[in-house]
């Protein structure tokens, strides 16, 4: 029973991720317009035929129009006071954006001081007591290590993984 849990739990997953697109591709061709039927159609006593209907398409309107641009210089005067409200929106955020990241940069700038400060605070000591230096040898630990080994309980009644 365990073997065909893997099984099951995929095939779910596959369903419900195949479900879910297909209910995506229903929604986008209900969203496209559907295309006139260009067949002529006929009365029902067979007198003409009568050509295809234009149905409004279900897309959204666009915005206001105005009168076609002249020149380059008043198209692009139209973009602009389009554009103009984004633009305006897209600057205030980058430069909000801006202040953040120079108060971050000041806060850093202040804690690299103090690490420095710190530092040279531990030279100093370091040069002011020769002591400190010879009280530790290169091989100080590996003695350490070996004393915990004597001096410790024996390997029988310690467990094995510490």
């Amino acid at each position: 029973m365990e073997q065909f849990l893997p099984i099951i739990i995929i095939a779910l997953i596959s369903f419900f991720v195949n479900r879910a697109s297909e209910q995506k591709k229903r929604a986008a061709n209900r969203e496209q317009p559907t295309k006139p039927n260009n067949r002529p159609t006929q009365s029902r006593q067979g007198e003409s035929w009568m050509p295809p209907v234009d149905r409004p398409s279900l897309e959204k309107p666009n915005p206001v129009q105005t009168e076609r641009p002249r020149s380059l210089r008043e198209a692009a005067e139209i973009l602009l006071s389009q554009m103009q409200p984004q633009l305006e929106e897209k600057k205030a955020e980058s430069e909000s954006k801006i202040e953040e990241l120079q108060r971050e940069a000041a806060v850093y700038e202040k804690k690299a001081r103090e690490f420095q400060q710190k530092a040279e605070a531990v030279k100093k000591l370091k040069a002011a007591d020769p002591q400190m230096e010879s009280f530790f040898q290169k091989d100080d630990i590996v003695k350490g290590i070996i004393m915990s080994e004597v001096l410790g309980p024996p390997r029988a009644k310690r467990r094995y993984g510490r």
